[in-house]
């Protein structure tokens, strides 16, 4: 029996990742076998009542409505599993709802606004039993898969070190963590509600830094606040004239150590407008090992999204090509997911232990030392 899937999120009035990104590939093949999308709960009676509309017409099935609290979603004894896709603040409030119902449960990265909300999840889907699924689909990666397959095999013998330089940009389609700021954002410049550039854009490549490469056992950094003010865009990027204050970070630096013994350097470079190309590297990746290399990178101005960007893999100065099954990553942890027990996908005691990554390298840039755990 496919799995009865309801989404808390989604939407027809506005772009979201959820209507954009997360429900189309459980509404197609391969995964329209295997899901089935049964219910959808927003804000409002008249958004769930136009987004049921139109998924039951998408989905072929009759789509039921919810609006408000997600108590009475997660209390539909005709689901098996709930998706929860809204801002990082709300998190918390949709999410325990679903786990104390005993449903399974998808919730997108970063799985709550800090790290004491992401553990109380963690521990409540722990005592009840239930599946989870985070939204870190960056280790489905075909590439990113390739060079873990490299680095366990010997290949490059054992790693030393490792260097990472990313620019995220903060003009379209985003407007995030610069000098503008997207209205319908506004929320990702106060750091507080947990959708800062640390948290969202370095938050999803530790996750595929760290199932390469191992933990950290060590971090030194620097968080750098260099647009304490932002101005307001609307919808098509024009100003408004309105301005807000702003302290999410836009520059995050730090090195440290692995468990294997290599030694980490990483620097997010935010508050840039995208560039193609060698113009503005927008990613790049280098691991380098006792007997060649592997390097990683994207011409892509998008290309820090790593969940749902391939970057070019070159093995010892050579590409790579890898071979690719005309999925996306999200698509792979839908499908990895419906596989049961056997499934690899994220969960919430992987998302919390990028969580506390995360709130050590806070800790290291407030007060100027370095950690050790």
């Amino acid at each position: 029996m496919p799995i009865r899937i309801g989404f808390v999120g989604l939407s027809v009035s506005s772009p979201t990742w959820a209507a954009r990104m997360l429900a189309p590939p459980l509404l197609t093949p391969p995964l329209s076998s295997a899901y089935a999308l049964s219910a959808v709960s927003t804000s409002s009676p008249t958004s769930a009542a136009a987004s049921a509309e139109k998924y039951s017409e998408l989905a072929h099935r009759a789509v039921k409505a919810y609006h408000g609290p997600t108590t009475a979603i997660a209390a539909d004894p005709d689901l098996d599993m709930v998706a929860v896709s809204v801002k990082p603040s709300s998190h918390m409030a949709a999410v325990l709802p679903v786990i104390e119902a005993g449903k399974d449960l998808f919730v997108e990265w970063p799985a709550g606004r800090n790290l004491h909300e992401t553990f109380q999840m963690a521990e409540a889907a722990g005592r009840k039993g239930i599946r989870t699924m985070v939204g870190l689909q960056g280790r489905q990666s075909p590439t990113f898969n390739k060079v873990k397959t490299v680095i366990d095999s010997g290949e490059i013998g054992r790693v030393l070190s490792t260097s990472v330089i990313v620019r995220v940009p903060c003009d379209r389609p985003l407007y995030t963590w610069g000098p503008y700021v997207s209205e319908n954002g506004a929320y990702s410049a106060d750091a507080t509600q947990g959708a800062t550039l640390l948290e969202i854009v370095v938050g999803h490549f530790l996750s595929v830094f760290t199932y390469v490469l191992g933990p950290f056992t060590s971090v030194s950094a620097t968080l750098a606040v260099q647009h304490p003010t932002a101005e307001l865009v609307d919808a098509e990027g024009k100003p408004t004239g309105k301005t807000i204050p702003q302290t999410a970070a836009n520059q995050v630096a730090f090195s440290g150590t692995l468990a294997s013994g290599a030694v980490a350097s990483l620097h997010w470079r935010g508050g840039l407008e995208g560039k193609p190309g060698r113009a503005g590297t927008p990613f790049m990746w280098v691991i380098d090992g006792e007997r060649g290399s592997v390097r990683l990178d994207s011409d892509d101005p998008a290309g820090c999204y790593v969940q749902v960007r391939e970057p070019t893999l070159y093995l010892n100065g050579e590409e790579v090509k890898v071979e690719q099954d005309g999925l996306t990553n999200l698509t792979r942890a839908w499908a990895e997911f419906a596989k049961g027990q056997g499934g690899s996908y994220a969960t919430l005691d992987d998302a919390l232990k990028i969580k506390v990554l995360l709130d050590n390298i806070g800790e290291s840039s407030r007060e100027g030392v370095r950690i050790e755990f």
